[in-house]
């Protein structure tokens, strides 16, 4: 039996599921896979079935990370993975054999199409829905702080409003809890830090909501690019400025740690609301404690915190101009096993030659 080589570039969480999936416990342990999980109840098992086909004895082998292959100096993998990185003309080259270029992600920029269809090699972009919800969980906290949408539900919930002051007009009481600074998006500037994948994301779906949008970036886009997202770019403390929404889409960088700090919430308008569904060690808690406690900015929306699970006492518990959700933006862990699924079958498709799904083609020009 021929045997066929898939490489995995790098190691996030995703990519050691597509290592597990493919290579089982040999590459991947089977506890890491049990506790990537929960409290989710799924069995390694599960996320190994769905590598069905591309298994050793399938006669596919998997380049260990531990072996520290270094695939720009050659290798015969038929099969690049990743996530992060760049793929060049000169990578392509160092791997003769290469069919596929899967990508997990949507976006192609770090790709060079051109000399992938120069090659006969197929290129692949895989749409990630978890990071779709995340976006979609950054607007949703926004409307919820701007609507005060938590107190509202808990006061109706409880009847707890002067009914002396409620008078209905043919059944209608309008805002009968008597809530105060009540907005919404439309017509707000939105400020978003970091425009990654998911940042980028978030800004699509913001248009909608008839929005001004403004950037920051460790490298700015080209102009035609931020015409097409319609985001404007500033710097930081222009966009804190600015922005009646600050939400926090940059990397999780060692050097991002406690970046969030009193600097930065001092900048913010005291209107202003901060939205975290990134990572919490790049905020400082303490400082946006303290912003929220004195009124430097009106509140947060947080899905991810500094330490996680919480820890108790909770410093942000008896505030309430702070809405907090346990790290669920992405939706249920269960649904990466759907994205590993995908992934794997494009793999499949690709070593019998058949269509692979997400294709992405270089524009003609």
């Amino acid at each position: 039996m021929s045997r066929t080589t898939i490489a995995v570039l790098d190691d996030d969480h995703i990519n050691c599921l597509v290592r597990y999936a493919i290579a089982g416990h040999g590459e991947i342990t089977e506890t890491w896979a049990r506790d990537f999980f929960l409290p989710e109840e799924v069995e390694p098992s599960e996320v190994y079935a769905a590598g069905n086909g591309l298994h050793p004895e399938n006669g596919v082998d998997l380049i260990p990370m531990s072996a520290g292959v270094d695939v720009r100096k050659g290798t015969d993998a038929s099969i690049l993975i990743f996530r992060r990185g760049k793929i060049d003309a000169e990578l392509m080259d160092a791997n003769p054999k290469l069919k596929l270029i899967q990508r997990v992600g949507e976006r192609a920029d770090t790709i060079d199409l051109a000399a992938a269809a120069k090659r006969g090699v197929t290129v692949s972009c895989l749409p990630r829905p978890s990071l779709a919800y995340t976006a979609e969980h950054a607007v949703l906290l926004m409307l919820a702080l701007s609507k005060r949408l938590i107190e509202a539900d808990e006061t109706v919930r409880e009847g707890s409003w002067d009914r002396a002051r409620v008078h209905p007009e043919n059944g209608i009481a309008y805002n009968w809890v008597g809530l105060s600074n009540l907005g919404g998006l439309y017509g707000a500037t939105v400020g978003i830090i970091g425009l990654g994948e998911v940042g980028t994301l978030t800004v699509a779906m913001l248009r909608g909501f008839g929005v001004r949008i403004v950037y920051c970036n460790r490298t700015r886009l080209p102009e035609e690019k931020e015409r097409a997202l319609g985001a404007e770019y500033r710097s930081m403390p222009r966009l804190l400025a600015e922005s009646d929404f600050v939400s926090l889409h940059a990397s999780n960088l060692p050097e991002n740690k406690g970046a969030m700090d009193a600097s930065i919430f001092v900048q913010m308008k005291p209107t202003a609301f901060f939205i975290n569904t990134s990572r919490g060690r790049m905020v400082d808690e303490a400082a946006l404690e303290d912003a929220l406690r004195n009124g430097v900015i009106a509140g947060a929306g947080l899905d991810v915190h500094e330490t996680e699970p919480r820890p108790t006492p909770n410093r942000f518990a008896g505030l309430r101009n702070v809405i907090m959700s346990p790290h669920i933006a992405g939706g249920s862990r269960q649904g990466i096993i759907h994205e590993v699924t995908t992934l794997l079958d494009n793999c499949r498709a690709a070593l019998v030659g058949r269509p692979v799904k997400h294709r992405v083609k270089a524009a003609p020009r």
